[in-house]
């Protein structure tokens, strides 16, 4: 079988031998145009365009960035066949990019680590600086365990991987053995780590599996000490009380809370008083009527610093507890901001609606009033809300009262 169609197998695109007598303009193109092209194509499509021309039969093995989707395939047995035979029968050219996304629609089949091990491998032997798995399907984690560390590499700067299961011995490894990777993702993990440090992390992004039964048993917690960091993302991670060694380069920072952020009320937390050098800041949370998590964010005001480069600021519901408290004082600490978005939801809502002492919680006028202040540089105030939701008026009559000069507020539904 001749190598093309080995390859090619599954695509849903014929091999064809014919040859037309009409002008092959195609094959006129530059060589750096046809590499160009190949960075817009998916590996399966690019492995078809060896039917444009005669020119074009060899073109995709010797691509530099590959990507591999197992939506495009019938099966994952099928896709699987594939991926082995691409990096096979490619030429022995370094390799800049490998990402592969293992989840396909048409099938209930899913690749354990043992498939996705010598794909990892290739990749990292031909110098890929970028290397994601990106997506996978099945209940079943990827484990390394029984298997030397994969990402070994001098060249890597770049990884994404998903449902991987991330524990101390991960992490540890990944930052001896890649010397120079900047970029991190973790994507729906099982994340049970306790210590993550790295000095050359520039970009960390971490969510956890939504599966509870590979949350961490206990509570413990995940150590973060990233001095060079710049953007840090963390979304959802259950069972970690997340403390921030050094992240003093932290440009922009998103926190997603849930209830299972932090053990108890009780827990001390520096995660907003460590962000002081920020340009971006957006902490969110479900709901303000769940006590734990805006009960530990306000016990750590009293150690905050003037956020004196702070531009923007998303708050969820959590900034509603005590009079809109949380968000006046971040206010008050934000001289030059400019834009705040103010995120409610749905569960807030009902919340609000069925929780008996819900409206002495955010209601002002049970509160003393605080002397107004001014955010000078404050331009553009959005508040996005759930129709029908009553807080939203409360809301524009605390920062009538409290700001000076007002914004223009600008308010807008959400779809319920």
């Amino acid at each position: 079988m001749p190598l093309t169609e080995k390859v090619l197998t599954e695509t849903r695109m014929p091999t064809s031998n014919n040859e037309e007598n009409a002008p092959d303009r195609i094959s006129r193109l530059p060589d750096g145009l046809l590499r160009f092209v190949m960075l817009y194509l998916t590996a399966q499509e690019a492995v078809q365009t060896c039917v444009l021309s005669r020119r074009w039969q060899n073109v995709w093995s010797s691509t530099k960035w590959l990507k591999a989707d197992a939506a495009k395939f019938s099966s994952m047995k099928s896709f699987k066949k594939f991926v082995d035979n691409l990096l096979l029968y490619r030429k022995p050219v370094p390799l800049d990019a490998l990402w592969i996304l293992a989840t396909c629609n048409r099938s209930d089949d899913s690749l354990d680590y043992s498939d996705i091990h010598p794909w990892i491998r290739h990749a990292l032997r031909s110098n890929a600086w970028a290397l994601g798995i990106m997506e996978h399907c099945g209940t079943n984690l990827l484990s390394i365990d029984g298997y030397p560390f994969p990402f070994t590499s001098v060249y890597l700067s770049i990884l994404h991987v998903c449902h991987f299961i991330i524990d101390d011995s991960f992490v540890k490894n990944l930052s001896s053995c890649c010397p120079v990777l900047e970029d991190l993702e973790l994507k729906n993990c099982a994340i049970i780590v306790t210590m993550f440090s790295s000095t050359t992390l520039k970009n960390l992004l971490i969510n956890s599996t939504e599966t509870t039964e590979h949350f961490p048993p206990k509570f413990e917690h995940l150590m973060i000490d990233m001095p060079n960091l710049v953007t840090l993302h963390l979304d959802e991670i259950p069972n970690r009380n997340i403390q921030l060694v050094d992240v003093s380069s932290v440009k922009k920072a998103t926190f997603y809370f849930f209830e299972l952020s932090f053990q108890n009320s009780a827990v001390d937390c520096n995660i907003i008083p460590a962000l002081s050098n920020v340009t971006s800041l957006e902490l969110v949370s479900p709901t303000a009527y769940e006590d734990v998590v805006p009960n530990v964010l306000i016990r750590s005001f009293p150690r905050c610093k003037t956020f004196s480069n702070l531009k923007y600021l998303k708050l969820g519901e959590w900034f509603l507890r005590d009079g809109c408290y949380p968000l006046l004082f971040l206010l008050r600490c934000s001289p030059n901001i400019e834009k705040l978005h103010l995120q409610l939801n749905k569960y807030g809502s009902d919340d609000y609606e069925d929780y008996p002492d819900a409206a002495a919680a955010i209601d002002p006028t049970r509160r003393e009033t605080e002397e107004m202040f001014n955010c000078v540089k404050l331009r553009k105030i959005t508040i996005f809300y759930p129709q029908g939701d009553e807080r939203v008026h409360i809301i524009v009559r605390i920062l009538i009262a409290n700001i000076s000069p007002l914004p223009a507020i600008k308010i807008k539904p959400i779809p319920v």
